[in-house]
């Protein structure tokens, strides 16, 4: 034995080092995505330990072989992901180990080759106390029970949920089919529930007798709570006195049961499933737990004929006189409704009650530890409930739903009671009719993916940073690629979950997913690659989604093309459109364009102006003046002058100054609208007359008129002209009165630039800034400049005379406080200590000082 153990150290420990050493799962996409020969090695390592995972399995189960009729992506899919499965077949190789060691120690008996052997069955394997459920608890590999149904579930999208009831409608108080004409409702309606979307409740056959059943007296009644026998773990089947158990599986003994239900003394009836939908498209329900003050039932609804007969538990189960007690039983009311056509009337759902009790938690397993001290084993809840027969844990458990439910009825009754008085009981039946009315209906795929499943909603949970940027939801054209490509998945996810009457979650998981968006494959085998051995029915259709893939990534380049073209389509009208409609020529008659318009008139455009061709591509107003101009051909004309820096930096030709920025834009700008469209000169402009009369535009001008260039002094004579210092020129910048006035400059017209002398530039000074060396000469310039001190020359301080007598010192000026002495015989006063309380007042702020 120590030997073998050694042996499987030394072979862990290698296994172990060469483990750590493997490169990640982000490292090993990386090399995939540049080297070709890595993905195909890779897959082909997974496909070998896909083997080896299955060999140890079957070796396990001691078969030696794979079960007859299932390949190996089956037997693969038993686990949700490789990492889990290898840990389970780990885990129970070391349970059984430690089985070994056991009985070889002595410390218990060795099993015999028969009990052995299967192991690893339902039946017989014992559940681990703590940790996660065996894997063959959790997703047992057996063919789905729904395949052998006698009513098959119709998963199809374009047909709505029905099913009628074929046993009539018992305890009715109107007839089936009845509507209240006021209800304007559709029979397809659908609303959204709290967990998935549900049929409108005005639709439930038993609408009007849910509402109209009134509370029993007996509920309404001081309860006497009697706590049942407590159940056995290791024989949970056991029957007693106080309790028989019955397993119902057929017809007959569903009819017994239903004659139990119907007796006198049955007023309170508890009831309780189990359901399964990993491997259904709607989901199955697979076990019925029904209780009573007289014993425990569990009925196998996956047998056939439970669910042919089952619609007759609604002779019961309609009955006002008898109260439905469930927990939570928003699923399980939908859940009767679809498999069974059982519904509900009087019903008290204890999860209403501890809402009214206002208690702090509201599990059904809060309140078995409550009331009856019974810890549940939650973990149970995800159990694959299609395992027959069930293992014992998994029957305990689901009897123990019900087996004290009828007590806790009685002690939240009790204290409903105590707190409100019969209103808050009547409250509970109230709250509780809401949830019996609910219908079921079968749940669409949802286009706009808000659902709690819905492709949006997983899109901004796994989509990572391209589902952060635009949580908005966009039209399907203006979607990126991977949100696209997302929804086309998940549709066609849905699809195929339909047809195969699988989970969709189990078919492709939310990761297998998203690992397909960001990956994109579009061949076959790229698809293999990209989903796990778990995904055998998508892999089988490896094809089928690579060509859904490359149709959808088709479509988005197509959407972007068109989307690009009208961008630059947006662009082009943008840069081609005429920002300024200069409008249509309107004829004026000849009256009123050869008047004379007044100064304050508004100008009126005369007739052809706009067909006549420029007068001169050249500027005349000042405001262009010494500015270079092109024509139509390109050549570039004017004065190749000293280049100025601004438009603004042109000093007026009169003052030499810079004129107001503002003021001279405005009048350069009027004496160009008026020259083309005529007009009264501006009174701000200098030199306008305010008599004169407006001259046509066409009219030439006169020859040997000076321009306004011609009229200014040249550079020099304008320096010697300018005066000589502000005492000349006043305070305002003005000319000297006696100083000859200038005359008014001529007006301009639309003749060609005057070839006048370059305007005189105001140079601004720089700061000057001085180097190193020249502060260093500086320095030592001034320091030569300073002229010596003569000490041979300059007078001594001791060879000063003496005064005859010292001058009289002044009296110092005695203090604004003098200390005051201690009279005759007191005590001198010593200096304050330094724990003594200090005064705060000095400046008597807040009040006068004693």
């Amino acid at each position: 034995m120590e030997e073998r153990l050694g042996e499987l150290s030394r072979a862990l420990s290698a296994a172990t080092q060469t483990a750590s050493q493997l490169p990640g799962s982000t490292d090993l996409d990386f090399y995939c995505s540049i080297d070709r020969g890595v993905q195909r090695s890779l897959a082909d390592a997974t496909d070998r330990l896909g083997e080896v995972m299955l060999a140890m399995r079957a070796w396990i189960q001691g078969g030696g072989a794979s079960e007859p009729g299932m390949d190996d992506a089956e037997h693969v899919a038993a686990s949700s992901t490789f990492t889990a499965a290898v840990g389970d077949l780990v885990d129970h190789l070391l349970e059984r180990t430690d089985v070994y060691l056991d009985e070889h120690a002595g410390r218990r008996p060795i099993a015999s080759a028969d009990r052995a052997a299967p192991a690893a069955r339902a039946d017989v394997a014992e559940v681990p106390t703590s940790g996660p459920l065996p894997a063959h608890l959790l997703n047992a590999p057996i063919p789905p029970p729904q395949r052998l149904f006698t009513t098959k579930p119709d998963n199809s999208a374009e047909r709505p949920w029905r099913r009628p009831l074929r046993r009539g409608k018992p305890h009715a108080k109107v007839p089936l089919g009845w509507r209240d004409p006021t209800w304007h409702i559709a029979p397809d309606a659908l609303v959204m529930g709290p967990y998935s979307v549900e049929g409108d409740p005005r639709l439930n056959p038993y609408h009007v007798e849910i509402h109209a059943a009134e509370v029993p007296a007996a509920a309404l009644a001081a309860p006497a709570p009697e706590a049942p026998e407590a159940l056995d773990l290791a024989h949970p089947a056991a029957s007693t006195d106080a309790c028989p158990f019955r397993w119902v599986k057929t017809a007959a003994e569903l009819r017994a049961l239903q004659a139990h239900l119907a007796e006198d003394r049955v007023r309170e009836i508890a009831v309780d499933l189990e359901h399964h939908s990993k491997h259904s498209y709607l989901g199955i329900v697979c076990l019925m737990q029904i209780s009573t003050r007289y014993g425990d039932w569990i009925v196998d609804t996956l047998a056939d004929e439970i669910r042919e007969s089952a619609e007759s538990l609604n002779e019961v189960f309609t009955d006002p006189a008898k109260v439905l007690v469930l927990h939570g039983a928003d699923h399980d009311v939908l859940w009767l409704q679809r498999d069974f056509g059982v519904y509900l009337t009087c019903l008290f759902d204890t999860y209403h009650a501890t809402n009214v009790l206002n208690l702090s938690v509201h599990s059904l397993s809060f309140l078995l530890q409550r009331y009856t001290a019974f810890e549940a084993d939650k973990r149970f809840q995800l159990a694959d409930w299609r395992i027959r027969p069930l293992p014992k844990e998994m029957l305990y458990y689901a009897r123990s739903d019900t087996h004290s439910l009828l007590y806790i009825y009685d002690k939240l009754r009790e204290e409903l009671l105590q707190q409100g008085g019969p209103a808050a009981v009547r409250e509970v039946f109230e709250r509780s009719k809401a949830t019996a009315s609910k219908v079921y209906a079968k749940e669409p795929w949802d286009a706009q993916g808000d659902s709690r499943t819905g492709w949006h909603t997983l899109w901004l949970r796994h989509g990572g940073d391209l589902a952060r940027a635009a949580p908005q939801p966009k039209p399907l054209a203006l979607m990126g690629k991977e949100e696209r490509l997302m929804r086309r998945l998940h549709q066609w996810r849905d699809a195929v979950a339909r047809d195969e009457d699988e989970g969709a979650h189990y078919l492709l998981s939310i990761q297998s997913l998203m690992h397909l968006v960001f990956r994109m494959p579009t061949r076959a085998d790229e698809v293999r690659r990209a989903l796990p051995a778990t995904a055998a029915a998508v892999r089988q259709r490896a094809a089928e989604l690579a060509h859904v893939i490359h149709t959808e990534l088709e479509a988005w380049n197509a959407d972007a093309e068109v989307r690009g073209r009208d961008a630059q389509q947006q662009l082009d009208e943008l840069v081609t459109h005429d920002a300024v409609d200069l409008g249509e020529a309107v004829p004026m008659p000849a009256a009123v364009a050869e008047t004379s318009l007044a100064a304050d008139e508004a100008p009126t455009v005369r007739p052809g102006v706009w067909d006549a061709a420029a007068p001169s591509a050249a500027p005349s107003s000042r405001l262009f003046a010494g500015l270079l101009t092109a024509d139509g051909q390109g050549s570039i004309s004017g004065r190749a002058g000293k280049k100025r820096k601004s438009l603004f930096d042109m000093p007026d030709t009169h003052t030499r100054r810079p004129p107001g920025v503002l003021s001279r834009i405005h009048t350069e700008c009027a004496d160009l609208l008026r020259r083309v469209f005529g007009g009264a000169p501006s009174a701000a402009e200098p030199g306008a007359r305010p008599d004169a009369k407006v001259e046509k535009v066409e009219d030439a001008e006169p020859e040997g008129a000076e321009s306004e260039s011609a009229a200014e002094p040249e550079g020099a004579e304008a320096k010697d002209a300018a005066p000589a210092n502000d005492n000349e020129a006043g305070a305002s910048g003005a000319p000297p009165d006696d100083a000859p006035a200038e005359p008014a400059p001529a007006r301009s017209t639309l003749a060609p630039a005057l070839d006048d002398s370059d305007d005189e530039i105001v140079p601004v000074t720089k700061k000057v800034r001085w180097t190193k060396d020249q502060k260093r000469a500086r320095k030592a310039q001034k320091a030569a400049n300073v002229q010596p001190f003569d000490y041979a020359n300059a007078t001594s301080v001791l060879d000063a005379p003496r005064a005859a007598a010292a001058p009289e010192v002044p009296e110092r000026a005695a203090p604004k406080r003098e200390r005051k002495q201690p009279e005759a015989g007191g005590v001198r006063k010593t200096a304050k200590r330094k724990n003594d309380m200090r005064s705060s007042n000095r400046s008597a702020t807040f009040g006068k000082r004693k």
